[in-house]
């Protein structure tokens, strides 16, 4: 794919449909729930999208860990913030 500015040229080799799984992609990092991913890539249902992406969304361990941390992190602000009181 060309671009008049060469900073924003793809690398060679790079395909549309490669362009299209990173933007996928990008949206379930970005914690997007399967059904907005679903329209822009066309699929006509979302069994056909999670059976292409299903494998890149966080699985229930995943989720069970982040939320612990988010919880331990939350705990450990506060006990530092209580310390600097003291």
């Amino acid at each position: 794919m060309k671009c008049a500015d060469p900073a924003h040229q793809l690398p060679a080799g790079t395909r549309f449909r490669d362009v299209r799984h990173f933007y996928a992609s990008a949206l379930i990092v970005a914690n997007l729930n399967a059904k907005i991913i679903q329209a822009p890539r066309g699929h006509a249902t979302l069994h056909e999208t999670m059976d292409t992406y299903g494998h890149l969304f966080p699985n229930a361990e995943d989720l069970r860990r982040t939320a612990v941390d988010q919880a331990m992190a939350a705990v450990l602000t506060e006990l530092d913030r209580n310390r600097g009181l003291s």
